[in-house]
């Protein structure tokens, strides 16, 4: 008799944590990323921060869209990217995103670097708050023609992908440079 109600405490505690939990999974599953724009920009590379990888990750300031479109000419000192914003049901909360820039094919930098084929970085943001991240050309070996794609996780869930197609440069003009739409990211 004991051992049947405490059979039956454990099964009523199991059943209300189970229930507790979906709220929390539900929470979770709702958190998204909202691409804003996306295009060509202009940026000014403030500050360089390398990753345990070695990789160069650039904090930029002074950004200003000059196109929207997802055909890159493979240019150096040109940046492209997107404005995104994270979603969710609690605005303010802060949420821990992967990013990852995948390459159209394996890149190799100089030595004593090795071969890439994407670089990723963590963000924390807090939901409802508009960021920005992009690509810049700044070494000769990154003008690779291709599908380069930007990728956003959360809990290894993917929650966003975007496409950008870079082609041989004709050294023509940007379209819209003359038009830039220019804004801060705090």
């Amino acid at each position: 008799m004991i051992l049947s109600r405490w059979l039956a405490l454990i099964l009523v505690l199991a059943a209300g944590t189970a229930q507790a939990g979906e709220p929390i999974a539900q929470a979770r599953d709702s958190i998204g990323v909202e691409i804003v724009a996306y295009g060509l920009f202009r940026a000014d590379i403030v500050e360089k921060k390398p990753d345990a990888a070695g990789v160069v990750h650039n904090v930029v300031a002074n950004i200003c869209q000059i196109a929207t479109t997802r055909t890159v000419p493979a240019r150096r000192g040109l940046h492209f990217g997107l404005r995104y914003r994270v979603t969710g049901p609690v605005t303010g909360a802060r949420v821990v995103l992967g990013k990852r820039v995948v390459y159209p094919t394996t890149m190799t930098p100089p030595p004593p670097e090795l071969p890439l084929s994407m670089v990723s970085s963590l963000l924390d943001f807090p939901v409802g708050q508009a960021s920005y991240t992009d690509y810049a050309f700044e070494h000769p070996w990154e003008l690779v023609p291709g599908t380069w794609t930007f990728q956003f996780f959360e809990s290894g869930r993917k929650l966003a992908e975007f496409g950008f197609t870079v082609v041989e440069d004709d050294g023509g003009p940007l379209p819209g440079a003359e038009e830039a739409t220019c804004f801060q990211i705090s």
